[in-house]
């Protein structure tokens, strides 16, 4: 929908017959991906053939003559009034205008209730503008398909989309992308091919067509992000346009596995209790993506030991390490520390678990076995999650009883250490003790309000000689969370700038975990290593 040559609105409509009673209830979305009271953005709902009313927000309720063919239209507005923010919740809310769109079926599409086996198709119409769509509903053209199949859609349209098409083990993968980045779409589809391919490659299946959108966002100075969500044949990203091409390889990885992980292997934890399982499905997709970026080459053993060490280094440094799996149920939307640990927790017991079942085939073997199980299992009354399916299929497989790790790691909620040879090969794992991270003072409230708060007379930014009330200009170095960095926090003194340079070292001690590549390898032993690493 545009007015003075700009996109202000999306138009839908819907074209179905009325339920056999005459009453026919059209759910809207309501939370997902972040996003809260979705229905707020469909709005002037119409209804062709039939009355409508509301129940409540959530539900339009039409009557009519019972089978009664009818329309619906409504349009979709922008959950913004400008472009979203790059930290925002972009995918959990509409975002348009005022050059194009971009949007998860999630969000934008009534649907009717009780229905959830019928056959939908799929139309767009540019309304005479210059737009270009990109959507994974384009098959829905020419051949009905589950009306399930619109929740997880993603819809992307700009005059300036580009589009590059790959061949990846036999189905097609199409990425389109929007923006001004320092790559091409052409480069960018090379590497998406890599990794989704080293993924197909693992799982030995997964031949169907796929799509990646990228749209780019302005980078506010000294900001980096990239997000993005999994969707059944889709992956869409929104990224800052400064992000370089090598930092999506983990990423696309980690995104693409969840094809299988958790949905094909039983699929998630229902309910409130969901966060459960996040150490399975998100801390092992984690292992995974690592492990088979390096085993297909996307990576190498530098890069690979990198990606380890941040993660080792959150969570050593974690304010919820010792959080059991029952805090983290409780506190996983509203802690940002506990919503990480199953990442860190569960890729690291993914190594454990791996060392275990090394004579036995390893983790490897287990995972495709639990893929096996949930696809002779499709259709029955009662499903296994994943996460509770992995120590049955492990111990029927192998022998081995995968359950005390569980029990310590994840349920209690013990401290994870991994073995000097946890990871084989060439790589050895350095247990290290420093000085806990404290700056003593305010760095939050600080950064607020532009003058030095909440200094500590006992802590470190004191005895350097940082007071309250002190103008604030700016940091320079240091690492959150690392004692051993020296930061540098600059300040304005009798007009005139001074950076105070210490080390944020605390009064107690934390054990951090690294990985450790050998300086010198040669080309032999560094294949040999990547095989016995990789798998």
């Amino acid at each position: 929908m545009l007015e003075d040559g700009k996109v202000r609105a999306v138009s839908v409509t819907i074209t179905l017959p009325a339920d056999a009673d005459g009453e026919t209830r059209l759910r809207l979305p309501a939370e997902w991906g972040g996003g809260e009271r979705l229905w707020r953005f469909l709005q002037d709902p119409a209804v062709t053939g039939g009355q409508l009313s509301k129940s409540d927000e959530k539900t339009w309720v039409i009557t009519s003559k019972p089978r009664a063919p009818l329309t619906v239209r409504y349009r979709v507005v922008s959950a913004y009034d400008g472009p979203p923010p790059p930290d925002g919740p972009n995918y959990g809310q509409p975002i348009i205008g005022p050059d194009g769109f971009y949007l998860i079926g999630h969000t934008i599409f009534a649907t009717p209730e009780g229905r959830e086996t019928d056959q939908a198709r799929f139309a767009w119409d540019a309304a005479g503008s210059s737009l270009r769509l990109a959507t994974d509903l384009s098959p829905l053209e020419t051949a009905p398909a589950s009306i399930e199949r619109l929740g997880p859609s993603v819809l992307m349209a700009y005059p300036d989309l580009v589009e590059a098409r790959r061949d990846v083990s036999g189905a097609p993968l199409t990425v389109a992308m929007r923006g001004q980045f320092s790559f091409t779409a052409e480069a960018f589809a090379d590497m998406a091919a890599r990794s989704i391919g080293a993924v197909r490659a693992f799982w030995g299946d997964g031949k169907a067509p796929f799509l990646i959108t990228l749209a780019g966002q302005p980078a506010p100075q000294g900001w980096t992000s990239y997000r993005g969500t999994g969707l059944d044949d889709a992956f869409a990203v929104i990224s800052t346009q400064n992000t370089k091409l090598e930092d999506y390889r983990l990423f696309l990885t980690h995104e693409y596995l969840h094809t299988w992980n958790a949905e094909r292997l039983g699929g998630a934890i229902e309910g409130p209790r969901e966060p459960a399982g996040y150490w399975f499905s998100e801390g092992f997709t984690d292992y995974y993506a690592r492990r088979l970026a390096l085993r297909s080459g996307l990576v190498d053993l530098e890069t690979f030991a990198a990606a380890w060490n941040e993660a080792l280094e959150a969570y050593a440094t974690s304010s919820a390490i010792g959080a059991n799996n029952d805090q983290i149920i409780a506190r996983f939307w509203s802690d940002k520390a506990v919503q990480k640990l199953p990442y860190q927790r569960g890729a690291q017991l993914a190594v454990l678990m791996d060392s275990r079942l090394k004579a036995k085939g390893g983790l490897d073997r287990v995972m495709l076995a639990m893929r096996d199980q949930a696809a002779r299992r499709r259709g029955a009354n009662r499903r296994i999650p994943a996460p509770e399916a992995v120590v049955p299929v492990a111990r029927n497989l192998t022998g081995v009883d995968l359950a005390p790790e569980i029990d310590r790691f994840v349920t209690r909620g013990e401290r994870i250490l991994l073995p000097p040879g946890a990871f084989g090969g060439c790589l050895t794992v350095e247990t290290l003790t420093r000085p806990t991270y404290w700056l003593g003072l305010d760095l939050t409230e600080t950064g607020k309000g532009r003058m030095i708060a909440g200094v500590d007379p006992a802590g470190p930014a004191y005895t350097a000689g940082l007071r309250n009330g002190m103008k604030y200009l700016g940091r320079q170095g240091g690492k959150p969370g690392d004692s051993t960095v020296e930061i540098g926090l600059a300040i304005e003194e009798n007009g005139k700038p001074r950076l105070v340079r210490f080390l944020p070292k605390g009064p107690g001690e934390v054990t951090v975990q690294r990985i450790k590549v050998p300086t010198t390898l040669t080309p032999d032993a560094r294949t040999a290593c990547v095989k016995a690493v990789a798998g």
